[in-house]
């Protein structure tokens, strides 16, 4: 059987003023992602338009990777670094592709 990708929606809530801070982690994070972790191909985040939040789209190659990803120092540093930040504790849901486009990369 074939790998199994994993998708994980995450909503993080920063508290009033910490917006910025939470999105500066979220940058630093994802460029050691696109530099170390393969197995990761998506990690976007989405601010919705109305809101001082943060909307995390995951996709992961299979539960190996994702396991690797919540592995590293740089995960742990991260959780560190906006656990103080957020209001309340990240909305982790799983998901599972059922249709549309995923994207046009050409790699």
């Amino acid at each position: 059987m074939a790998p199994r990708e994993i998708y994980n929606v995450v909503k993080l809530v920063p508290k009033p003023g910490k917006f910025n801070e939470v999105v500066a982690a979220f940058n630093a994070f994802s460029q050691h992602i696109r530099d170390h972790e393969h197995g990761t191909h998506v990690y976007l985040a989405l601010r919705p338009t109305d809101k001082d939040e943060l909307i995390l789209v995951e996709k992961y190659a299979d539960g190996d990777s994702l396991k690797a990803h919540m592995a590293t120092s740089q995960f742990k540093q991260f959780s560190r670094a906006v656990g103080p930040c957020l209001a309340q504790a990240p909305e982790i849901r799983s998901a599972s592709f059922v249709g549309g486009l995923e994207g046009r990369s050409k790699l």
